[in-house]
């Protein structure tokens, strides 16, 4: 059985396609099939699918209903056990990246994840390290990056596809998900994997409300009992709050401050029992 499916969804981005497949088809270890998805592209895409396709298992030339309606084709058509999205534009971190780490690939860990290299079109650049230990906080303020991750393809079918009715959110759903509410094994790989290209549409200021409109449709969706917690928490992890705390390290400091708390909830008004 085909150890690892890298599938890589395009559209309309000939020239991060070919930087893409450049990455994949250069790795020294080769153990892996590939699956190109072009949503239909109008620019010179084709022509580099069928310029490189030697090195593809399977391409798909078709329009769909969106990048995740595109992923879940991908999903549909792979055989490996671990699946991997490399969409175009992204690339890895190394022609070695995948030698380092294939013998992970055995194991039974539900989803492997490493970290990534950010950059855009303006130039700006930065390492997103994403923590070894995964909790639910981690989550409702960030996640961890699908370019980075090594999916095993059999809990797309246990659990859910991709939602194609989000635009930014749906592979934040499966992991949150799968790894907050379903407990899946997982593992960080200690490495950078990929250089990840935040150029597109999760990264356009004008898409940041469909980003929280989606995300807190799947917190009520999923989470419904942490739902009304989210106000207090988002608070609680406020910078200066978290600098206060930090008191806590200083016994002394602390005391003082309990003191003065407690003197300040003794003066506050009292609210009135309805």
């Amino acid at each position: 059985m085909v150890k690892l499916t890298i599938i890589t969804v395009n559209y309309n981005n000939n020239l991060g396609l070919i930087k893409t497949i450049e990455s994949i088809i250069n790795q020294t270890w080769t153990e892996f099939e590939f699956i190109v998805i072009d949503r239909k592209s109008t620019d010179e895409s084709l022509s580099t699918i069928k310029k490189y396709e030697k090195y593809i298992t399977h391409w798909v030339l078709e329009k769909d209903e969106g990048v995740y309606d595109a992923m879940n084709k991908g999903i549909q058509l792979a055989k490996g056990s671990f699946v991997n999205f490399m969409n175009s534009g992204s690339y890895f971190y190394s022609n070695t990246i995948l030698k380092e780490i294939h013998h992970k690939f055995k194991s039974d860990i539900g989803i492997l994840y490493g970290d990534s290299f950010y950059f855009n079109e303006t130039g700006h650049e930065s390492i997103e390290k994403t923590p070894s230990k995964l909790t639910f906080s981690h989550f409702v303020n960030s996640g961890i990056n699908h370019q980075a991750s090594f999916i095993k393809r059999d809990l797309f079918f246990k659990y859910f596809m991709y939602n194609v009715e989000y635009k930014i959110s749906s592979d934040w759903e499966f992991f949150i998900y799968v790894l907050c509410k379903k407990n899946e094994p997982y593992e960080h790989l200690q490495k950078t994997i990929c250089y990840y290209d935040f150029s597109g549409i999760s990264a356009v200021p004008e898409n940041l409300h469909i980003y929280h409109e989606e995300r807190d449709a799947i917190m009520k969706k999923h989470f419904s009992c942490f739902y009304e917690d989210l106000g207090y928490y988002n608070t609680v992890i406020d910078r200066r709050i978290r600098k206060v705390l930090r008191i806590q390290n200083n016994k002394v400091l602390w005391s003082v401050m309990k003191f003065f708390i407690s003197v300040f909830i003794f003066i506050l008004p009292k609210k009135k029992l309805v």
